[in-house]
Protein backbone atom coordinates (compact mmCIF):
# COMPACT_ATOMS: atom_id res chain seq x y z
CA UNK A 1 0.00 0.00 0.00
CA UNK A 2 1.43 3.28 -0.67
CA UNK A 3 2.27 5.63 2.32
CA UNK A 4 0.09 8.12 0.77
CA UNK A 5 -2.89 6.98 1.21
CA UNK A 6 -4.96 6.59 4.15
CA UNK A 7 -7.26 3.60 4.07
CA UNK A 8 -10.74 5.28 4.57
CA UNK A 9 -12.84 4.86 7.95
CA UNK A 10 -16.20 2.56 8.03
CA UNK A 11 -19.28 4.66 7.46
CA UNK A 12 -21.18 4.52 10.55
CA UNK A 13 -24.29 2.86 10.87
CA UNK A 14 -27.87 4.60 10.16
CA UNK A 15 -28.32 4.74 13.56
CA UNK A 16 -25.28 5.95 14.41
CA UNK A 17 -25.78 8.56 11.66
CA UNK A 18 -29.09 9.87 12.74
CA UNK A 19 -27.54 10.06 16.57
CA UNK A 20 -24.56 12.16 15.19
CA UNK A 21 -27.17 14.54 13.61
CA UNK A 22 -29.26 14.55 16.18
CA UNK A 23 -26.48 15.79 18.57
CA UNK A 24 -25.15 18.17 16.09
CA UNK A 25 -28.33 20.02 15.63
CA UNK A 26 -28.85 20.76 19.10
CA UNK A 27 -27.10 23.81 20.95
CA UNK A 28 -27.62 22.52 24.26
CA UNK A 29 -27.27 19.03 26.14
CA UNK A 30 -29.57 16.27 25.45
CA UNK A 31 -31.03 13.84 27.86
CA UNK A 32 -31.05 10.02 26.76
CA UNK A 33 -34.93 10.20 27.08
CA UNK A 34 -35.14 12.82 24.73
CA UNK A 35 -33.09 11.23 21.69
CA UNK A 36 -35.09 7.52 22.11
CA UNK A 37 -38.15 10.33 21.66
CA UNK A 38 -37.36 11.66 18.88
CA UNK A 39 -36.00 8.17 17.37
CA UNK A 40 -36.79 4.67 16.78
CA UNK A 41 -33.66 3.75 18.77
CA UNK A 42 -34.36 1.02 21.59
CA UNK A 43 -32.65 2.11 25.03
CA UNK A 44 -29.77 -1.05 23.86
CA UNK A 45 -29.29 0.70 20.70
CA UNK A 46 -29.25 4.15 21.80
CA UNK A 47 -26.89 3.57 25.07
CA UNK A 48 -24.55 1.15 22.93
CA UNK A 49 -24.00 3.89 20.43
CA UNK A 50 -23.97 6.43 23.50
CA UNK A 51 -21.41 4.31 25.47
CA UNK A 52 -19.41 4.16 22.28
CA UNK A 53 -19.07 7.37 21.54
CA UNK A 54 -18.37 8.86 25.01
CA UNK A 55 -15.74 5.70 25.49
CA UNK A 56 -14.10 7.79 21.77
CA UNK A 57 -13.65 10.35 23.03
CA UNK A 58 -16.82 12.34 21.19
CA UNK A 59 -19.26 12.65 23.73
CA UNK A 60 -18.90 14.87 27.24
CA UNK A 61 -21.45 13.39 29.76
CA UNK A 62 -23.21 15.92 32.24
CA UNK A 63 -24.53 14.19 35.03
CA UNK A 64 -27.14 15.99 37.58
CA UNK A 65 -29.79 15.19 40.50
CA UNK A 66 -33.24 16.18 39.49
CA UNK A 67 -36.29 15.17 42.03
CA UNK A 68 -33.80 12.62 43.22
CA UNK A 69 -33.21 10.66 39.77
CA UNK A 70 -29.61 11.11 37.92
CA UNK A 71 -30.35 12.27 34.54
CA UNK A 72 -27.43 12.23 32.52
CA UNK A 73 -27.28 14.67 29.46
CA UNK A 74 -24.78 13.83 26.39
CA UNK A 75 -23.14 16.57 23.92
CA UNK A 76 -20.73 16.70 21.31
CA UNK A 77 -16.59 17.45 22.08
CA UNK A 78 -14.54 19.32 19.78
CA UNK A 79 -13.67 15.72 18.46
CA UNK A 80 -17.02 14.90 18.37
CA UNK A 81 -18.31 17.80 16.11
CA UNK A 82 -15.75 16.80 13.56
CA UNK A 83 -16.20 13.38 13.56
CA UNK A 84 -19.94 13.99 12.98
CA UNK A 85 -19.50 16.43 10.28
CA UNK A 86 -16.75 13.92 8.46
CA UNK A 87 -19.12 11.44 9.06
CA UNK A 88 -22.21 12.63 7.74
CA UNK A 89 -20.31 14.26 4.65
CA UNK A 90 -18.93 10.77 4.07
CA UNK A 91 -22.50 8.73 4.34
CA UNK A 92 -23.95 11.83 1.66
CA UNK A 93 -20.90 11.01 -0.71
CA UNK A 94 -21.30 7.36 -0.61
CA UNK A 95 -24.83 7.36 -1.50
CA UNK A 96 -24.03 9.60 -3.94
CA UNK A 97 -21.42 7.27 -5.46
CA UNK A 98 -23.80 3.90 -5.17
CA UNK A 99 -26.66 5.99 -6.62
CA UNK A 100 -24.45 6.73 -9.50
CA UNK A 101 -23.10 3.22 -10.15
CA UNK A 102 -26.43 1.83 -9.57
Amino acid sequence: MRPFLRKRSRIPSEQQLFLLKFLLDSADPVHGYDMMKSSDLGPGTLYGLLKKLFDEGHLHRHSEIVQGRCRISYQLTDKGLHYARRALLEAELERGIAGVSE
